[in-house]
Formats: C-alpha cells, sequence, structure tokens
C-alpha cells in the first residue's frame, strides 16, 4: 500500500464523522425552525415585529430549544473534528516530511 492511501486513510473517520455531524447538525437546525414556524401557525408563540431580531431563547417551544441546542452541539463536533483532522494532517505531514 502506498503512503498516500495510508495518509488517506488516517483522515477516514474524520471524514465519515464530520460529514455525520453536520448533518445532523443541519438536519436539528432546520427541524428547530420548523418547530417553531408550526408553534407560530398555531398562536403559541408571538411573530416577531419585521425589524426585530428574532424570538429570544425563552420565547421558543420546549421542542424547538431542545433542537436548536441539538444542532448547536452538532455543530460544534463538526467544527472540533475539522480541526482535529486539520492537526492530524498538519502532524502527518511533518513527521512524513511533505
Amino acid at each position: 500500500m502506498s503512503t498516500d492511501i495510508e495518509v488517506w486513510l488516517l483522515f477516514a473517520p474524520f471524514w465519515i464523522l464530520g460529514m455525520a455531524a453536520l448533518i445532523g447538525g443541519l438536519w436539528h437546525m432546520v427541524y428547530a425552525w420548523l418547530v417553531t414556524h408550526r408553534a407560530q401557525a398555531a398562536g403559541h408563540v408571538r411573530k416577531p415585529a419585521a425589524f426585530s431580531s428574532g424570538l429570544r431563547w425563552h420565547e421558543l417551544t420546549d421542542q424547538g430549544r431542545r433542537h436548536l441546542k441539538r444542532g448547536f452541539l452538532w455543530l460544534g463536533a463538526f467544527f472540533a473534528l475539522t480541526l482535529l483532522g486539520i492537526g492530524v494532517g498538519a502532524a502527518v505531514g511533518l513527521l512524513l516530511g511533505r
């Protein structure tokens, strides 16, 4: 096996876990948006003014807060895995002298 393939195999866990974290984070963000808009349509959550910055944390429904929290968690995991993968790549690059 060549060293290029071995180096790419070192990155495979970061790629796979990073893509899963990104997809999970985006899904939770979209679902939090859907839950909030459904609650607004039903009259449970107020609609913000046109020039407002949006709803505050305490104004969301429990389900919206939960999905938003999970979305931020998964997106943070994506960024952490990305930085970790860059660090491993730099370390392997230095060790192999490329």
